[in-house]
């Protein structure tokens, strides 16, 4: 008999975890239905280790116990909530992998008064009949980026490949080789322009694009795509073509354009420190684009959602797109949305919008911060580490302003590396998380990020993630 099989005769049968006495409790009612099919899981998986294994053979009942134990375990992890608030010390103001931008309390409270309660979503209360979904929060964003028209829909992705398929109808589509982007995760743009049907055209090289390179291109049935490069910059030996410039030749020439404008903002930049560059919408409208796409959960400062913004004809056509209904918001976007654009509105300067106000920090209140949180910690810090107040640098993030650095402040904790990476493991599995920096300097904490409302939490992260490393055990239980 192989090692395998000696090892995979221990393995309990399901019939055996079923009848378990540790397990019936929780077998109760339709729970056992999902229950079931959990524990065929951990017994799969189970069997796929065994596979693998090598040394001691482990009994029947040390296989029982483990499988009872994982099955228990996973149970409870599956009725938790299936995400941890996080308090974000990296400096990165619109982090992808923490959420992007964090939403005006106003708009949160909107967000979670029309999850609790109707609303006239799609309901015309003066005539008593059905109405059009978003249409007041649409018409806000065409106001702000001075479009006659604007279409609201889940995400930027969305709105290119809506906008690209309903302009192209699946015909050809030039784009610069040099705008072929990759953005995040798995957004790639030629991928997903192969899913609205059309025959990508890439014109130029990665470093320059002309106008002729344009023109020589532009045949009937040609559909012409600008993409903002987002995340990343081209430097020296360049050529690149403006929307303006693109737009007045596409109309002479008859075929549409598209412009992705990535990020989308409508507040100026410079306002808050950061460097000449980024349009704003309302100026990339005005550039004559026949379509214009941005993010809503960037520059903008608010909730994941796409913006498509042309001719009130070009708009309409969009909405009565088959695959419009697919890429549509919910109630709880659309409420959200709307707060957010109604302080671009309503406010005669910056609006009380997170994202800006971050950026906005000066160095003395973030050397305020930062000194505040050393104060507070300092006293109880583990044996041999050293705090200071430390210059550094922060980003905005969200693939905007990819080659800008912001200055910042930042709490810096030198000492034993190991320990510095166990404090740091242990911040980030409390509740709320803290992700700070790790690298060799130290562990740093960029107070950029960090709401003042959320500097006692700060505190009581690293109280409590010393507390675990004292107590000699690292974040899976083992002896450290």
């Amino acid at each position: 008999m192989s090692d395998a099989s000696s090892r995979l005769r221990e393995l309990p049968q399901i019939s055996v975890l079923l009848a378990d006495d540790r397990l019936v409790p929780l077998l109760a009612g339709r729970r056992k239905q999902w229950l079931t099919r959990l524990i065929q899981g951990v017994v799969a998986d189970l069997r796929a280790e065994l596979k693998k294994a090598k040394g001691p053979v482990s009994s029947r009942e040390q296989l029982l116990n483990i499988a009872v134990e994982r099955v228990v375990n996973k149970k409870d992890t599956l009725e938790k909530k299936s995400w941890t608030r996080v308090l974000n010390g990296t400096g990165v103001v619109v982090h992808t992998n923490l959420g992007r931008s964090c939403f005006p309390p106003a708009a949160a409270d909107a967000a979670r008064t029309v999850a609790l309660h109707n609303s006239d979503l799609e309901f015309d209360l003066p005539s008593g009949t059905r109405g059009h979904r978003g249409r007041q929060v649409e018409e806000k964003a065409a106001l702000l980026a001075g479009a006659e028209d604007a279409l609201i829909v889940n995400n930027n992705a969305a709105a290119v490949w809506l906008a690209v398929r309903h302009l192209s109808r699946g015909g050809r589509v030039v784009l610069s080789r040099g705008e072929v982007v990759a953005i995040g995760g798995s957004f790639r743009m030629h991928e997903i322009l192969a899913e609205t049907g059309c025959t990508l055209v890439e014109i130029g090289t990665t470093n320059r694009t002309s106008l002729e390179d344009y023109r020589a291109e532009m045949i009937p049935g040609t559909t012409v795509l600008k993409v903002h490069r987002s995340n990343f910059t081209v430097e020296g030996f360049t050529e690149d073509v403006t929307v303006a410039e693109l737009a007045a030749l596409c109309q002479v020439e008859g075929c549409p354009l598209v412009y992705d404008a990535g990020s989308g903002a409508f507040f100026p930049y410079e306002e808050v420190g950061l460097p000449a560059g980024e349009t704003l919408l309302i100026e990339d409208v005005a550039t004559g684009a026949d379509l214009v796409t941005c993010s809503g959960d960037k520059l903008l400062g608010g909730c994941q959602a796409g913006v498509i913004y042309g001719s009130a004809a070009e708009v309409a056509k969009l909405r009565k797109h088959p695959m419009r209904r697919a890429f549509r918001v919910d109630k709880t976007t659309l409420a959200a949305l709307d707060e957010i654009l109604t302080a671009y509105l309503r406010e005669e300067g910056r609006p009380a919008i997170p994202t800006l106000d971050q950026l906005a920090l000066g160095l003395d209140e973030l050397a305020g911060k930062a000194q505040g949180l050393l104060d507070e910690l300092a006293a109880t810090a583990p044996t041999g580490w050293s705090g200071q107040v430390v210059p550094g640098q922060s980003s905005v993030g969200g693939g905007t302003f990819s080659s800008t650095s912001i200055e910042s402040r930042l709490l810096m904790w030198t000492g034993p590396k190991a320990e510095l990476e166990r404090c740091h493991q242990w911040l980030r599995l409390g509740d709320p998380a803290l992700v700070g920096r790790m690298n060799q300097e130290g562990l740093a904490v960029d107070v950029r990020t960090i709401a003042e409302a959320e500097m006692e939490l700060v505190v009581q992260a690293f109280r409590l993630a010393w507390e675990k490393m004292s107590s000699g055990t690292d974040s899976n239980g083992r002896s450290a």
